[in-house]
């Protein structure tokens, strides 16, 4: 199961890491940018983490999160508070039936639900979450918008009707990896929607190619900024 529990929060790293925004960029301008600007002002942004809640879609192909091929990620809806908590429930397909598992991870602590029984369960030693990593200059996501995105275009040089700018780019798969548990590892393109007013990313997509198919991953980003409480579980 440790490899379960690995994927569960590899996913969780990438909601978070694709999820998290500041409030300082809410006084931005809204002045038109080229491709850089508008990269270096979501980097900016998501630099100084407050608060964001996600929502991962997938369509597709099962994307398998245990060994055996038995458990098939299928959504993911979850929220981050800065510094160190983060909580999600993610919908799986286990042995063909349709569950859920619940994930919080507070200053280092990590708690689990059992998939089969439903209860909380303390993490394996093996694996250990800590967020604040995902806000290190040179591993987080505001490191990637800084450097790990190449051959970035605007798909239009103007905001669109909702104030969001639209950027595509290439990345490096092994970034992909590292920040998806090893879960996706044949990405090569991403798509981008940015607030264009104070640089929060607000909705990515990719799609990845597998053995049995393609598969389709939208990340969609709202409430930035909304009071998160996150509490340890009772462990019975």
């Amino acid at each position: 199961m440790t490899r379960l529990w690995s994927a569960l929060f590899g996913l969780l790293l990438l909601l978070v890491l694709n999820g998290c925004s500041s409030e300082a960029g809410d006084d931005a301008g809204t002045e038109l940018l080229d491709v850089d600007g508008v990269l270096e002002r979501s980097a900016t942004a998501m630099a100084d983490v407050d608060s964001v809640r996600f929502t991962i879609e997938l369509e597709g192909a099962d994307v398998f999160i245990d060994d055996d091929g038995l458990i098939g990620f299928r959504s993911a809806e979850g929220r981050f508070a800065a510094p160190s908590s983060a909580d999600a429930v993610v919908a799986v397909n286990a042995l063909g039936l349709a569950t859920e598992v619940g994930a919080i991870a507070i200053d280092g602590e990590v708690w689990l639900t059992n998939p089969l029984t439903g209860d909380w369960e303390t993490a394996p030693e093996s694996l250990t979450f800590d967020p604040a990593r995902l806000f290190d200059p040179e591993v987080g996501f505001s490191a990637l918008l800084s450097d790990g995105l190449v051959n970035a275009v605007l798909v239009t040089p103007e905001p669109d009707a909702t104030g969001r700018y639209h950027v595509t780019a290439d990345v490096d798969p092994v970034r992909v990896s590292a920040l998806t548990g090893g879960l996706v590892d044949d990405v090569d393109n991403v798509d981008l929607w940015i607030e264009a007013s104070s640089g929060r990313l607000l909705e990515v997509t990719f799609d990845v190619g597998i053995d049995a198919g393609g598969t389709s991953w939208r990340l969609l980003l709202d409430d930035y900024g909304a009071s998160v409480s996150t509490n340890p579980p009772d462990l019975g």
